[in-house]
Formats: structure tokens, sequence, C-alpha cells
């Protein structure tokens, strides 16, 4: 049974937490580390499937 790997795991950091002065900077560095974030999970899922596939393509061998 193949799990259905196409929905990306949204990761959302706490935005705020410093003060005013770096408020920007901050959710800044917030936006870039979800997006690093997002991209490592669409890699993750992405090499899942392919493991599904290559272990169904051996299992269908055998």
């Amino acid at each position: 049974m193949a799990l259905d790997m196409r929905a990306l795991y949204y990761i959302a950091l706490p935005a705020g937490g410093e003060r005013d002065a770096n408020r920007q900077a901050y959710t800044e560095r917030v936006k870039a580390n979800e997006n690093c974030l997002n991209q490592n999970f669409t890699i993750l899922s992405q090499k899942i499937a392919e493991l599904e596939a290559r272990l169904a393509a051996i299992e269908t061998r055998g």
C-alpha cells in the first residue's frame, strides 16, 4: 500500500519575538527558514516516492 506523498508539510515558524527595531529582519529570516524547511520536505517526499516505486518494482519481480 503506497502512501500519498504529494502533499507538502508546511512549516510555520513564529513571527515576531524580537524587538521592534529588528522585527523586519527577524520576519525575513523566519520566511527564509520556512522556505528551506519546505524545500527539504519536498525533497524528502520525492525520495520516499522513488523508494516506494523501487520497492513495488522489486515486489512484483519476486
